[in-house]
């Protein structure tokens, strides 16, 4: 061997064997808490019949990880302890990554695993907040009081009377009804719900607005998920969906805000004879992202042309919209002034 390599090599071994011995000498970096570490506000809002997680409240505030979280001291309103929160229930959680790509409900499905997890669910290293669904047979809908203990090796902090707003159920977004007080919300306030609308005209070719339209969600059963839509006039005749001419049925899709991607809306279109219901077999929640991810929602859009005076012109009608709760659903889309779909 080159004498030169030689006396490289072996300075280059001396070397690393003093840093070795260097770093064993010197003291075990201690952990560091930070006492600003903090929750982004002391307030959850969770809603019945869903699941309702918190994401990213905690900030570390360069405290060393990782660090652990733990429930404490769970209240109901009146005071009192709230072991039920602690109690077991079934979850569906994802083992394999959602695509958006999905064929079929069953492959969406094949994708999740049922585990049973605490009804209230601190999760250990990251301090993400879960409430799993349940219903009001098991709690009451009220503002309960917990505490959370944070701690690592150099040191812990106790967060007292955090807030957990339980509110009613929302089987749906958008939501007709108040989920404090259970009772309907004022017209122009939410209670009723209404579409996107463009270049759709009346009769007499005057402009139609989203007021002129209502939209209403009814549960027809709970045999499988679907989704159904119909539309009616303004005397609540049926109108047929060839009406929406320019409608791709078989490549409908929306974007999921949660994984960047465009999904196809539902699986297994089927019409009727008659060409008045429109019905897609749907996961649970639809989308299947929307009680995990971020203003996760589905939409829709239903499109045709006519021609007026010559011109071509087109319009549509669109809604954006959850189902939070299994079961087959109609969308029953009722027009308050008669739209015109044929030539002028």
């Amino acid at each position: 061997m080159n004498t030169q390599v030689y006396k490289y090599i072996v300075a280059i071994g001396l070397l690393l064997a003093a840093s070795s011995c260097y770093k064993a000498m010197l003291p075990k970096e201690k952990a560091h808490f930070s006492n600003n570490c903090n929750f982004d506000g002391d307030t959850y809002v969770a809603y019945f019949g869903r699941a309702n997680v918190s994401y990213g409240k905690f900030n570390p505030d360069y405290s060393t990880q990782p660090l652990t979280f733990e429930l404490q001291n769970i209240q109901r309103p009146d005071g009192a302890q709230a072991p039920e929160f602690k109690q077991e229930v079934n979850t569906w959680q994802w083992k394999t990554y959602y695509s958006g790509t999905e064929k079929s409900v069953d492959e969406i499905n094949a994708k999740r695993i049922q585990v049973k997890r605490p009804l209230m669910d601190l999760q250990a290293n990251s301090g993400n907040l879960v409430f799993w669904s349940t219903d009001t047979t098991v709690l009451k809908p009220g503002i309960y009081t917990f505490d959370i203990l944070v701690k690592n090796e150099g040191g812990q902090k106790l967060f007292q009377k955090r807030k957990l707003d339980l509110r009613r159920p929302r089987p749906y977004e958008p939501y007709e009804w108040d989920a404090v007080t259970g009772l309907p919300l004022a017209a122009d306030q939410g209670g009723i719900i209404h579409p996107s609308v463009s270049g759709i005209k009346d009769q007499l070719n005057n402009e139609l607005k989203a007021e002129n339209i209502n939209v209403y969600f009814r549960k027809t059963g709970t045999a499988k998920n679907t989704i159904s839509f119909k539309f009616f006039d303004k005397d609540s005749l049926p109108i047929r969906l060839p009406a929406f001419n320019i409608t791709k049925w078989d490549s409908l899709a929306y974007r999921s805000n949660t994984i960047d991607a465009r999904v196809y809306f539902g699986f297994n279109r089927k019409m009727t004879a008659d060409s008045t219901v429109v019905t897609w077999d749907i996961p649970n929640p639809f989308p299947v992202l929307a009680d995990v991810g971020i203003d996760e929602k589905a939409s829709i859009n239903f499109s045709y042309e006519r021609i007026s005076y010559g011109v071509r012109t087109q319009a549509s009608l669109g809604l954006t919209f959850a189902l939070f709760e299994a079961g087959s659903w109609d969308v029953i889309i009722k027009f308050n002034v008669n739209p015109r779909f044929s030539n002028d």
